[in-house]
């Protein structure tokens, strides 16, 4: 997944401070060798009131399909639970966990898988808790792959009104070019409508990344490649008596220090409306930007501030964020690098508002060893300020962790 060569832009300067403080914390180790998850390459972990952390791996499990799992507080360290492991490819069941998962009121998990289903295209599926303790598992919807049905979807699903469920497919749709789905249950089951396929003329391509309800009922997100010059894009849907209308609200450019390709990215926003975010490549440097899109006061147009730009290969700043960004405290974000940092195996970073500039603090750098490799996706905050995440290789069967990070 890291880019060998990409072209060079004109440099844009910004203020950088680079350390390296010993706030890590491996809370587990992923081993296939036995039957646990292994490799979970952009996934996003969720919480529960107890602290306990919900997640999924991509690979491993029995079948190698991947598995959700479940770490709980134990005697000062974590204790896994598999609540399910994927069957294997051809059997009807997903494969290929993808994405964050999500509570309904109910207390199932609801996520969704890249591949397997009915027809090898990815489902949503939903983990309901037994009485007597475990889960079971039901597949709600299986993606087609004809008829303009959305195609392996990555990012997991958002819960609107009534329950209903809303996500995106990197693939699919009537232009093949992924695809934004509503998902709502009846008293025969579960439907699906597409409400949204993208690649039409200007129109953003693939979207990798989840959604985001505004109080209004409009829902956000981004695409990978595609918009108006083809490097990316972040939309809005707005649900109207017709049906839903979207608008772009921006289209990056990787010109004049723009970023270039959003890929697993949840945008966030503050009170004020503002949008934020990160690219994975492009900028001064071509190793990623995280950006504002600041809310207009007046009209519709949002304008684009370029927040931070990553330093070139080798200069011992992160580079390539493959995930969006948390918020912490007022002015303040979070993030990782899947790539770069002192050893290139990526890094946790601050980004620090201070009047109209923003510095950038690396809280971790990976090495690769027990401490974990390769991070991606957005990072979970817990109420002190914790921030977790997972890693795609390292530790100690080279299979993953789940880390902590202290600020």
């Amino acid at each position: 997944m890291k880019p060998k060569s990409l072209a060079t832009l004109c440099l844009i300067g910004f203020f950088t401070t680079v350390s390296w403080a010993q706030t890590e914390a491996t809370l587990w180790n992923f081993s296939d060798s036995n039957g646990d998850g292994k490799a979970p390459w952009s996934n996003f972990l969720i919480s529960d009131s107890a602290g306990n952390l919900y997640g999924v791996t991509n690979q491993g499990g029995t079948n190698s399909t991947g598995v959700v799992f479940e770490l709980s507080p134990s005697s000062g360290g974590y204790a896994e639970t598999i609540l399910y492991d994927f069957n294997a490819y051809g059997s009807g069941d997903g494969a290929g966990p993808y994405g964050r998962l999500v509570f309904n009121d109910s207390g199932d998990l609801i996520g969704t898988t890249s591949g397997g289903g009915t027809n090898e295209a990815g489902t949503v599926y939903k983990l309901t808790p037994k009485s007597g303790g475990g889960w079971t598992e039901k597949v709600i919807y299986s993606f087609s792959m004809s008829g303009g049905d959305g195609q392996y979807p990555a990012a997991g699903v958002t819960i609107g009104k009534n329950g209903a469920l809303y996500g995106t497919t990197a693939f699919g749709g009537a232009n093949s070019s992924g695809a934004v789905y509503k998902l709502r249950e009846t008293a025969k089951g579960w439907t699906e409508k597409v409400i949204h396929s993208f690649g039409g003329s200007g129109d953003g391509s693939y979207p990798y990344g989840g959604l985001t309800f505004d109080s209004l009922g409009n829902l956000y997100g981004t695409t990978s490649i595609g918009g108006v010059v083809g490097y990316g894009s972040v939309y809005r849907l707005k649900p109207t008596k017709s049906g839903w209308t979207e608008t772009l609200l921006h289209s990056f450019t990787d010109q004049s220090g723009d970023g270039s390709g959003m890929y697993y990215v949840n945008i966030v926003s503050d009170a004020a409306g503002n949008l934020y975010g990160a690219t994975a490549f492009g900028g001064a440097n071509t190793t990623g930007t995280v950006w504002e899109l600041v809310h207009p006061k007046t009209g519709n147009k949002y304008s684009e501030k370029i927040l931070y730009t990553f330093g070139a290969t080798g200069s011992g700043d992160g580079n390539y964020p493959y995930g969006g960004v948390v918020m912490g405290k007022p002015g303040t974000l979070y993030g990782t690098t899947e790539d770069g940092g002192t050893a290139n195996n990526g890094s946790v970073y601050r980004l620090q508002k201070s009047g109209s500039q923003w510095t950038e603090t690396i809280l971790h750098n990976f090495s690769g060893g027990s401490d974990g490799q390769d991070p991606s996706a957005n990072l979970l905050r817990d109420v002190h300020g914790n921030l977790f995440g997972m890693a795609q290789y390292g530790g100690t069967s080279n299979d993953g962790i789940v880390y902590k990070v202290k600020p």
